[in-house]
């Protein structure tokens, strides 16, 4: 039978962590403890487990792993200008006139007309019909008009790097890590607003997470389903174990030569030379594991290789943006 993932740790996102444990990651965080500590009895536990997990990020950020990867979606909410606002000078609450605010509005985007910024709303008082801006309002007190969307997205903690994503209602692909100064310079005052097509890499929120600009700012409910890379969690509970495909012998044997460096004088195994010896033996297996996963990632998704699919065989497929805008536009 099939593996399913049950109560994923983000929604949205299929084949994120928590992972089940695959074939190709073989022991658990128990085990590999268990297998570095048997080398050198004078490692702790909590030590050899340290190990394993500094082993495990430097071995992450060396390339964009096969098993990182994930799919899931963006939804983009409707546009909302019901009645209107007034906005006070240097204060971060905007009191609201004839308005529906509710709490769903937390972590969208407000504001008054274009000559102002997009601000992110980080409270609301549906009772009082107050919101709470992330910064103080930086224009004269007024009243007037304002809108309420979806401009910034904080995907999720985990993700490092959109690979891509598409618009599912235009039927197009949108254009990923854009440089935000970008978007600056094309439309400071962000006036488009309608059908997107870019997405713009943005500082990360005060927590952490990954965060993106779509642009032209959607205006109606969006669909965008996408691929990243994601940054996995670091293995606490003895049951954890890698992502897929990240071998948990390749850690193991980087971990083991860092036993046999440890301490050697209290290792009742080895005499100091005999432990230094067996250590370098064990760094060159990690190195040549290390090679044979980076090759076996490749057979799985070359990412050593670019190849330029879209440019080269759009035509042979179907023109433009999309099958579908692409013969209805005859481009």
């Amino acid at each position: 039978m099939p593996v399913i993932f049950s109560n994923p740790q983000f929604p949205n996102q299929v084949g994120a962590s928590p992972f089940s444990q695959a074939y190709s990651v073989q022991l658990n965080f128990r085990a590999m403890m268990n297998e570095v500590t048997n080398w050198n009895p004078a490692v702790d536990p909590n030590v050899a487990g340290r190990w394993l997990n500094n082993i495990y990020r430097q071995i992450i950020d060396m390339r964009e792993w096969y098993g990182l990867k994930i799919r899931g979606q963006i939804a983009a909410p409707n546009v909302l200008q019901t009645g209107q606002c007034t906005a006070t000078a240097n204060s971060t609450s905007v009191q609201g006139i004839g308005t529906t605010w509710d709490t769903t509005l937390i972590g969208q985007q407000w504001r008054l007309g274009f000559t102002f910024m997009w601000q992110t709303i980080v409270d609301v008082d549906p009772v009082a019909q107050v919101i709470t801006l992330d910064m103080p309002f930086s224009g004269p007190t007024q009243t007037g008009g304002y809108m309420i969307l979806q401009a910034y997205y904080a995907i999720a903690p985990n993700i490092k790097r959109l690979l891509w994503a598409v618009n599912q209602q235009q039927g197009w692909p949108m254009v990923v890590n854009l440089p935000e100064e970008t978007l600056a310079q094309w439309d400071t005052w962000r006036t488009s607003i309608g059908w997107s097509t870019h997405m713009a890499v943005m500082p990360p929120t005060p927590d952490g997470q990954y965060q993106i600009e779509i642009w032209p700012n959607p205006f109606s409910f969006q669909q965008f389903p996408f691929q990243a890379y994601i940054q996995p969690p670091d293995m606490v509970a003895d049951t954890d174990s890698p992502v897929a495909f990240i071998r948990s012998d390749v850690l193991v044997s980087k971990a083991i030569y860092q036993a046999l460096l440890y301490k050697p004088k209290q290792n009742t195994y080895y005499d100091p030379a005999t432990a230094l010896a067996i250590a370098r033996e064990k760094k060159a297996e990690f190195d040549a594991s290390l090679m044979a996963m980076e090759r076996a990632d490749n057979e799985l998704d070359n990412r050593d290789v670019s190849w330029d699919y879209g440019q080269e065989y759009q035509g042979d497929i179907a023109p433009g943006w999309g099958s579908a805008w692409g013969q209805s536009h005859d481009i």
